[in-house]
């Protein structure tokens, strides 16, 4: 497989009501229903979302409408402090779920053997439904190494380009490229690429480190992955399949959709950088430059000669600065190349320098030799 499973939502109507004394084991309280235009009292009991908590800031989202269970989350984050890598298949997921839901009394979901069509109301579309459980939404990631210092540069460069009729967005931290129709939205797929170590700073370093203290083997891991990431440029390339999309490829039925598809909407998205070619341009302001070839010792003194060398860019007259003012700005710029005693010649001037440009190289991902895999719990699906 090129990608990884990075969370999914499933549920499944069990043709029973969930048992009252299960739901008390597990809710506080649950909701009942009753009917406005008859008073009826509906059948079963409809639950707030469940947060079942992990050791490792890790968690899942269960909801009881019922007969029918919902279960959101990651099953490559369950029991482990990171999702840098995760299942690669829909069955080890379900496996994960199940083996929460089995510990909770839960009734586990089970695989589709048949599809069916529902009849609505009158006026209503005629809907597909299957006997098993059926997936609302998949998110499907891949990871690339462009090289340290080159992530930003990458996923600027990627969010200029149009991906299934899709405009490409960069976000304002220049972190996140992702890509949205011409109205704004993402009906059937939201792609997305974003750095990987950033990601992994902003939403669990502080969570590990406060939980299991900074001397502990849970973070020094979980810093050894950020390392790693960090180290070697790691961007990830996302793709959320909404409930629409699933339902339009065939791509809902757990036990009798093929996933194989999934293969070739991955490594199109993931290829698209294969279409432009993608420099690390490093530039130098005339500052920056008579620093860094040791002209003048700081800043400060840097700023004053660069000003005077705009101005003689811009055409103005120095001629009111005293003759030592000028002549030490003229040495300090001439030593860098620009003359402020000749004429300005705007076609070759050039205020930022080009001082290096490197083309980009992406690479397939490499998983470090310490990497922890999660694994199949010993619950069978």
């Amino acid at each position: 497989m090129n990608y990884h499973i990075d969370w999914l939502t499933i549920e499944q109507d069990f043709g029973y009501q969930i048992p009252d004394s299960v739901i008390r084991s597990i809710f506080d309280f649950g909701m009942v229903g009753i009917h406005l235009d008859t008073g009826e009292m509906q059948e079963g009991v409809r639950t707030p979302i469940y947060k079942h908590r992990g050791s490792y800031c890790d968690e899942l989202s269960i909801r009881i409408s019922g007969s029918v269970i919902r279960v959101d989350g990651n099953p490559s984050r369950w029991g482990k402090t990171e999702n840098l890598l995760g299942f690669t298949d829909v069955d080890a997921c379900v496996c994960c779920f199940n083996g929460v839901l089995f510990s909770l009394g839960l009734p586990t979901f089970t695989r589709c053997t048949d599809i069916f069509y529902l009849q609505g109301k009158d006026g209503e579309k005629v809907k597909k439904s299957s006997n098993g459980a059926i997936i609302k939404r998949m998110d499907i990631t891949t990871n690339k190494s462009v090289g340290a210092g080159n992530e930003r540069t990458f996923i600027k460069a990627l969010s200029q380009m149009r991906y299934r009729n899709s405009i490409g967005r960069l976000h304002t931290n220049g972190l996140t490229a992702d890509w949205l129709s011409d109205k704004g939205n993402a009906n059937l797929i939201y792609p997305s690429c974003y750095i990987k170590h950033e990601e992994m700073k902003l939403h669990s370093y502080d969570k590990i480190k406060n939980k299991f203290g900074i001397d502990s083997d849970e973070f020094k891991y979980y810093e050894r992955v950020f390392n790693y990431c960090r180290e070697n440029g790691v961007v990830r390339f996302e793709q959320k399949l909404k409930s629409r999309y699933l339902q339009r490829e065939n791509l809902c039925y757990w036990g009798l959709s093929d996933f194989s598809k999934l293969e070739k909407l991955q490594e199109e998205f993931c290829g698209m950088y294969k279409k432009l070619s993608v420099n690390k341009i490093e530039l130098e302001t005339i500052a920056e430059q008579l620093v860094s070839q040791g002209v003048v010792d700081s800043l400060r003194k840097a700023n004053t000669t660069a000003f005077y060398a705009m101005r003689w860019a811009n055409g103005d007259d120095l001629s009111n600065l005293s003759v030592a003012t000028f002549k030490r700005h003229r040495a300090n710029l001439r030593k860098i190349g620009i003359d402020i005693a000749n004429p300005c010649d705007v076609e070759k001037f050039q205020a930022v320098q080009v001082i290096s440009c490197e083309q980009i190289m992406v690479r397939p991902f490499k998983a470090p030799d310490f990497y922890q895999y999660p694994s199949n719990l010993r619950f069978v699906a």
